[in-house]
């Protein structure tokens, strides 16, 4: 995992906060925020009686940077940590897509004792995947368009090559004739200033030790070895169910939303504290 400096201290969090009950605490992906990426699930998860948190993560949205040249999962998970304690959430659901899945899955890690459960959706955690003969090529990839983006590539040429390895209806659908577009010109730039997937390893003594409900989720049409990751995820996680989302990819969450709250309020509701 990536260090920080004494400079990197954790950050307040600009939030959405609603509703009243067990806090759940929703961390978007790498480049949609807060607002569009749970804008689907906020309203229902208030109204099954529980307090939904979206936060913006360091750099997106309204959140500030703050110091950090380089941003680590772990310091995102301190920003996490220090928002809603500050909200005084003492105990908290999880639910992290994407990237904010990797943040979520540290908080856990590293604060287990304030978990109530843990949601991931379709954890990038390309590490797992380096050496594998079927597709080890295929998580080096990002790798390879990294580089690209380092040299200036615009963002038209190397954002569908990302999101096709992920989900290549996403790749299709986002362009610049797109409506999402203008968030993509706003946040793109920050999957780069990020511990990325390709180096971030969460333990996996600590994860077979943890003790905290989990829920992983997928949706079918995403690629395969997002599947496969997933897959990974729940069985490294002692008593993780797993369960797909029928005609969604990477956005499930938000594309097939229904299918999606039913699926996290019923796992939310059997590990309620309140």
């Amino acid at each position: 995992m990536l260090t920080s400096s004494s400079m990197n201290e954790p950050i307040e969090l600009s939030a959405m906060d609603r509703g009243a009950g067990d806090a759940v605490a929703l961390v978007h992906g790498g480049i949609i925020h807060s607002g569009p990426a749970w804008a689907k699930s906020f309203r229902p998860l208030a109204e099954a009686g529980f307090r939904a948190i979206a936060v913006d993560r360091r750099g997106h949205g309204r959140s500030p940077m703050g110091d950090a040249d380089r941003i680590p999962v772990h310091l995102h998970a301190d920003d996490l940590q220090l928002t809603l304690e500050l909200r005084e959430a003492a105990q908290a659901h999880l639910v992290g897509v994407s990237y904010g899945a990797l943040v979520c899955l540290e908080f856990a890690l590293s604060w287990p004792e304030r978990v109530l459960s843990l949601t991931l959706i379709e954890p990038p955690l390309f590490t797992w995947l380096e050496d594998d003969p079927d597709y080890g090529i295929w998580a080096r990839k990002f790798e390879e368009i990294h580089r690209d983006f380092e040299n200036a590539l615009p963002l038209e040429d190397w954002v569908p090559r990302w999101l096709s390895l992920i989900d290549s209806r996403m790749a299709r659908a986002t362009t610049p004739a797109h409506p999402t577009w203008t968030l993509v010109e706003r946040n793109a730039h920050m999957v780069f200033k990020e511990e990325a997937g390709w180096q971030y390893r969460p333990d996996r003594e600590m994860m077979a030790a943890l003790n905290v409900p989990a829920l992983v989720l997928s949706g079918d049409l995403s690629e395969p070895p997002m599947q496969v990751l997933a897959d990974m995820a729940a069985e490294a996680l002692p008593g993780a169910e797993r369960k797909w989302i029928t005609g969604g990819g990477h956005d499930a969450h938000a594309r097939r939303s229904e299918t999606f709250n039913a699926y996290l309020i019923e796992f939310l509701s059997r590990h309620a504290k309140s």
